[in-house]
C-alpha cells in the first residue's frame, strides 16, 4: 500500500466547510439503544419488503417464462449501474456528515439534491443517446428507456432517506422500501396477470419510484430536527462533490463487481440462462439482506465512535465481524443443504439449473456481508478515497474470471466467479484493515467458527436423504449448539454487547 497508515493519535481528516463541532458527551450511550431499535425496525420492514419483492419475482419468473424474466432482470441490472452513477456516491457521505452536524441537515440535503439533479439528467441523457444509436431490438430498447427514467425519482428519494439514517431513524428509510415494494408488487402482479410483459413492468417500476419519492418527501417535512434554513451553500456543494466522488468510484466498482455477471451472461449466453441465474441470485439477495441491514445500521455509530477513540472503534468492528462471520456461515450451510427443495417449491421445473447456482452462492454470504462491514469501517475512518482506487483490482479479477468461466459453464461459471471474487476481496480488505488499523484475530474470529460450520455441513450432507424438515431442524438447532459447546460464542462477547447497549 502506498499510503502511510494513520498514527494512533491522528484525528479524522474530513474537513467540512462549516464549523465542525465535536460529538456531544453522553450521546453514544443513547445511540447504542437507537442502533438496537433501528436494527429491529430494519429487520421487520425489510422482511416485509423482501417478501413482497420475492412474491413479485416468483410471479414474474412464472408468467414471463425464463426468457422474459431474463430480459427484465438484465434491464434492472443496467438501471442499477446507471442509477449508481447518477447517485454520485452521496448517500454514505450524507449519513456521516449530517450525523455529525444535524443542525445543517437542510443545507446538506439542498446541496445533495442539486448535485443529484445534475447527475441524473446527464446520465439519463447519455443512456438515451446510447439506446437510440446502438441498434437494440424494440423489445429491449423501449423498456430500457422507460426504466432509465426511474433513476431521477430514485436518486432524489435516496438523498432524502440518507437524512433519515443520519438521524438514526432507519425505520423510516426501511419503510420507504416497503412502500416501494408494495406499490411495485401490487401493480406488477395485476399487470402480468392481465397479459402485460416486460415493457409494462418497467412502466410500473417507474410509477413505483415516484410513489417512493412522494413518501420520502412527505416524511422529511415532519421529521423532528433542529430548525435550519433551506440555504444552498456552495461550500457544502463542493465538499459533497469532493467527498462523494471516491465513494461513487468505489460503489460503481462494487456494483459492477456484483452485477457484471448478469450483463456478461446476457451477452454470451441465452436469455433463459440469465433467468436461471437471476432467480437464484434473487433468493440469495433476500438472504444476505439481513446481514447487510445489521451492518448498515452501525455506520452512524461507527462514525461517532471514531471521533472519540480508534481503539473503541476497532473493538466494535472486530466483535461485529466475528458474529457476521458466524451467522453467514450458518446461512451458507443451510443453503447448501436446502437449496434443492427450496427451488423446487417456489419455481417451475425449467429453473432446476438454479439449484447448484444457489448452493455455490451460499458460500459467498459471510464473505459478502463481511466486505460490507469492512467498507463501512473505511467510510467511518474517512478512508474511502484510499480504498476506492484499490477496489478496481477486485473488479478486474471478477471480470476476468467471468470472461473465462461464463462461455464454458454459463450460470454456474458466474456463480463460481462470484464466490472466488468474494474470497479475493475479503482477503484484500482484511489486509487493508490490518495496514491502517490492526490485525483481526484470525483464529478466534474466522478459523474456529469455520471449523464448526464445516463439521455441521458434513453432518447435513450425510442426512441429505432424510426429510427436508429434519435436515433443516438439525441445522438450525445443531449449529448454535456446537458454537456454545466449543465456546465460540463467548461470555466475554455477550458481556461486551450488553455493556454496549447499556452505554
Amino acid at each position: 500500500m502506498p499510503d502511510k497508515p494513520l498514527a494512533s493519535d491522528d484525528k479524522p481528516t474530513t474537513r467540512l466547510p462549516v464549523n465542525q463541532s465535536p460529538a456531544q458527551p453522553g450521546r453514544s450511550s443513547s445511540a447504542i439503544s437507537r442502533v438496537a431499535r433501528n436494527i429491529s425496525f430494519l429487520f421487520a420492514y425489510q422482511v416485509a419488503s423482501r417478501a413482497l419483492g420475492l412474491v413479485l419475482n416468483l410471479v414474474l419468473a412464472r408468467q414471463l417464462q425464463d426468457t422474459g424474466y431474463g430480459r427484465y432482470s438484465l434491464i434492472l441490472v443496467i438501471i442499477m449501474l446507471v442509477g449508481m452513477a447518477a447517485d454520485f456516491g452521496t448517500a454514505n457521505i450524507l449519513i456521516r456528515d449530517i450525523s455529525r452536524r444535524r443542525d445543517r441537515a437542510n443545507s446538506f440535503l439542498a446541496a445533495a439534491l442539486l448535485l443529484k439533479l445534475i447527475t441524473t439528467l446527464m446520465v439519463a441523457g447519455s443512456v438515451a443517446v446510447i439506446i437510440l444509436t446502438s441498434g437494440f431490438s424494440h423489445d429491449f430498447a423501449v423498456p430500457l428507456m422507460i426504466a432509465t427514467l426511474s433513476i431521477i425519482p430514485t436518486s432524489m428519494s435516496t438523498a432524502i432517506e440518507s437524512t433519515f439514517q443520519a438521524f438514526e431513524r432507519m425505520d423510516l428509510s426501511a419503510l420507504a422500501d416497503v412502500v416501494f415494494s408494495l406499490a411495485l408488487t401490487a401493480a406488477g402482479v395485476a399487470v402480468v396477470y392481465r397479459g402485460g410483459g416486460v415493457t409494462q413492468m418497467t412502466e410500473v417500476y417507474l410509477a413505483a419510484s415516484f410513489v417512493r419519492l412522494g413518501y420520502s418527501g412527505l416524511v422529511y417535512r415532519h421529521l423532528p430536527r433542529v430548525p435550519s434554513p433551506w440555504k444552498l451553500d456552495g461550500g457544502i456543494f463542493r465538499h459533497l462533490v469532493k467527498e462523494s466522488f471516491p465513494v461513487l468510484y468505489w460503489q460503481l466498482i462494487s456494483l459492477a463487481y456484483y452485477k457484471v455477471d448478469v450483463v456478461l451472461l446476457g451477452a454470451m449466453r441465452p436469455e433463459a440462462e440469465v433467468g436461471w441465474y437471476a432467480a437464484a441470485y434473487k433468493l440469495f439477495e433476500v438472504i444476505t439482506m439481513f446481514g447487510w441491514l445489521a451492518v448498515q445500521a452501525l455506520l452512524p455509530l461507527m462514525s461517532t465512535i471514531y471521533q472519540k477513540s480508534k481503539d473503541n472503534l476497532y473493538v466494535l468492528f472486530e466483535k461485529t465481524m466475528k458474529y457476521v462471520w458466524i451467522a453467514g456461515l450458518g446461512v451458507a450451510i443451510l443453503m447448501m443443504a436446502l437449496s434443492g427443495p427450496a427451488v423446487s417449491l417456489v419455481l417451475p421445473p425449467e429453473y432446476q439449473p438454479a439449484v447448484n447456482v444457489l448452493r455455490v452462492l451460499g458460500f459467498a454470504v459471510p464473505l459478502m456481508v463481511g466486505c460490507t462491514l469492512f467498507g463501512n469501517l473505511f467510510v467511518a475512518m474517512n478512508l474511502q478515497g484510499r480504498v476506492a482506487k484499490w477496489s478496481l483490482l477486485s473488479l478486474a479479477v471478477n471480470v476476468g474470471l467471468n470472461l473465462v468461466l461464463i462461455p464454458h459453464f454459463g450460470a454456474m461459471g458466474a456463480a463460481v466467479t462470484t464466490l472466488l471474487s468474494e474470497v479475493f476481496s475479503f482477503v484484500f480488505f482484511y489486509s487493508f484493515t490490518a495496514y491502517y488499523l490492526r490485525h483481526v484475530k484470525l483464529l478466534e474470529v474466522f478459523v474456529f467458527p469455520a471449523l464448526v460450520a464445516g463439521g455441521m455441513l458434513v453432518l447435513l450432507m450425510l442426512m441429505r436423504n432424510m426429510p427436508v424438515y429434519v435436515v433443516g431442524a438439525v441445522g438450525i438447532v445443531g449449529y448454535p449448539a456446537l458454537l456454545l459447546l466449543f465456546r465460540i460464542v463467548s461470555q466475554d462477547d455477550m458481556s461486551y454487547f450488553r455493556r454496549l447497549r447499556a452505554g
